[in-house]
């Protein structure tokens, strides 16, 4: 019973995960096209990797803080061996 509950989880997961992603992939022959019909290429291109860079800090720092916590409290319970 356990098990199909875990196929079914993952399997909604990623239907939903499929379904999000498809505007996502619209975006990228967007920023090629700015790029492209720019006057000046090399400084859109430089402008747009830093703000990739930018806008992945607070997925990154949130992920490392949750992976912090729960490493940190892993034995909460007392589970700790001596």
């Amino acid at each position: 019973m356990r098990k199909r509950w875990l196929i079914f989880i993952v399997t909604m997961a990623a239907a939903v995960a499929l379904t999000a992603a498809e505007p996502a992939l619209a975006q990228c022959p967007m920023c090629k096209q700015a790029v492209e019909s720019s006057a000046d290429p090399e400084a859109i291109s430089r402008g747009l990797n830093l703000a990739v860079l930018v806008l992945l800090i607070p997925p990154v720092a949130l992920f490392a803080g949750i992976f912090g916590i729960f490493y940190r409290y892993r034995d909460f319970h007392g589970n700790k061996e001596d």
